[in-house]
């Protein structure tokens, strides 16, 4: 079974994104695994290696659809021959991976193997939990939701993907889960008052040389959405969606990197040390956030790294046995990725606002107001790019817009989708290759999100009959989700308040 884009570029080449190590003056990577996967991090030496993220892939017309195990015909990419990651002899760049929750090594992962179809509908559900809180915080007023404690809109059950930490002298090794639409970062430390079960062993500042508290003073603590002070010590409470909560001192300690095998540190690196945490997060030692703020490790690895991260994450068939790439620092891409600037809100400074201008499915623009994307005076609206949602979530205009054009192209029979959590299915029993429009997002700057077909649908029933969209509604806001983000080079420039994005294989 082959499923096939209907639009007129369909027969055009990919390009793929691939790693290999590079002449430079130093390497760097993270110097952290699971217990299991020992080679989540390589460090080459660099003397001999020629660095090229971005290399001329075999022909994919024909290669396998890996959202649901069909195959496809791809629709038009952008051409990404002779593009390379630019490095010059003085900047930094490390690398390290993203393990999806349902890689085999994840602390999330269970014991059985699940279905491709589980897998996806229980991605599904914590979409919607994670929509639902991003939600309630976005149309809370700021000065409402800091009043006693600070609540982030991230589920203890919610992440998605997971990163190796190491913090301490000498280093302590542990997994965290990832999210663009947080600040903080923390784990946890004994000794515990109240500890959920985690995988590994919990960090513990006694055994580091390099542990210290970070003053009340400090402009870091200062920057906590709330925060209180213990023997001149900054306290942190964060409260996340789902009421699962962390609570500790924010303390400096050194982040280890790996500068040709040979461990480097990065140090007075500001991190919550959780004495008292609540909640499961699935066995995770914590939390890494990726977001705006001042304390967020992105933002903190600036004074070391150019300040841009970007991600290229494998679609979420391969996720259950294959990594995906992070990269801190300069990994600009000459040319051919397509930027839209980001959006302020001020309301909301964390997370990844860009503007929306419009949506074409099939090759047509949909009749959607501009102002349906626009941010309000309350800070309500809008849309984020957030690697923690699995599907995207549409403001209800324009979610409807994209059903009625999808309705209108699409001949398959009509299928309730209601069975599988999701408003527009499709019957395709005995149809050998599915034919589905292709469909776009435009944003500012007259830049175009091209989505594949496998970021568009997904067959969620195990006889293989069943085809539905992977979006759903939702209100007042939108949600640019990591299925839709799969199989595209995400930049997020930081240095030019920019994002980039182009169609390539992870």
């Amino acid at each position: 079974m082959r499923l096939h884009s209907s639009g007129a570029g369909s027969d055009a080449a990919g390009r793929s994104w691939r790693r290999s190590m590079g002449r430079v003056s130093r390497v760097l990577c993270v110097g952290v695994i699971l217990v299991v996967l020992t080679t989540v991090v390589q460090c080459v030496g660099a003397e001999s290696l020629k660095r090229t993220f971005l290399q001329p892939a075999p022909d994919l017309i024909k290669e396998n659809f890996p959202l649901s195990n069909l195959t496809r015909h791809v629709v038009d990419r952008v051409q990404l021959a002779d593009r390379k990651y630019e490095r010059t002899k003085d900047d930094d760049v490390v690398r390290v991976r993203l393990m999806h929750r349902d890689h085999p090594d994840s602390p999330f992962s269970s014991s059985s193997s699940k279905s491709f179809q589980t897998r996806f509908a229980e991605a599904l559900q914590r979409s919607y939990s994670r929509a639902a809180y991003l939600g309630e915080k976005m149309r809370t007023p700021a000065s409402a939701s800091a009043q006693n404690k600070f609540e982030s809109a991230v589920s203890a059950g919610t992440g998605e993907y997971l990163m190796s930490l190491s913090l301490g002298t000498p280093p302590q090794q542990f997994a965290a889960i990832v999210d663009t639409g947080s600040d903080l970062n923390w784990v946890q430390c004994l000794p515990c008052k109240i500890c959920y079960q985690q995988t590994t062993s919990k960090f513990d500042p006694s055994k580091s040389s390099t542990f210290h508290a970070v003053p009340c003073t400090n402009p870091l603590c200062q920057a906590l959405p709330v925060q209180g002070c213990a023997d001149a010590a900054c306290q942190y409470d964060y409260v996340y969606g789902d009421q699962s909560s962390t609570l500790g001192e924010l303390a400096f300690d050194t982040i280890s990197l790996r500068n040709g095998g040979i461990p480097e540190g990065i140090p007075d690196f500001a991190f919550g040390c959780g004495h008292s945490n609540q909640g499961t997060f699935a066995g995770a030692g914590g939390l890494v956030g990726l977001g705006q703020g001042p304390v967020s490790l992105i933002s903190q690895l600036s004074s070391t790294f150019p300040n841009r991260f970007s991600y290229c994450l494998v679609n979420l068939n391969a996720a259950a046995t294959t990594t995906s790439a992070l990269l801190f620092g300069n990994v600009d891409v000459v040319a051919g990725v397509q930027y839209t600037p980001i959006v302020s809100n001020p309301l909301h400074p964390t997370y990844y606002y860009v503007q929306m201008v419009g949506i074409s499915v099939g090759g047509n623009n949909l009749d959607i107001a501009a102002s349906t994307f626009d941010i309000d005076s309350s800070g309500a609206g809008g849309t984020i790019l957030d690697s923690g949602t699995t599907i995207t979530m549409l403001t209800l205009p324009a979610y409807e817009a994209v059903l009625t054009a999808f309705k209108a192209q699409i001949t398959y029979p009509l299928v309730d989708g209601t069975p599988y959590g999701l408003d527009l299915c499709f019957d395709i029993a005995g149809v050998t290759n599915p034919t589905v429009p292709e469909m776009s997002f435009q944003f500012q700057g007259s830049a175009n999100f091209q989505l594949l077909p496998e970021n568009l649908f997904a067959i969620v029933d195990t006889a293989n009959t069943v085809l539905c969209l992977a979006m759903a509604g939702s209100e007042g806001f939108s949600i640019i989700g990591n299925i839709q983000q799969q199989d595209h080079l995400v930049i997020y420039d930081r240095v030019a308040q920019r994002i980039g994005f182009a169609v390539t294989t992870c």
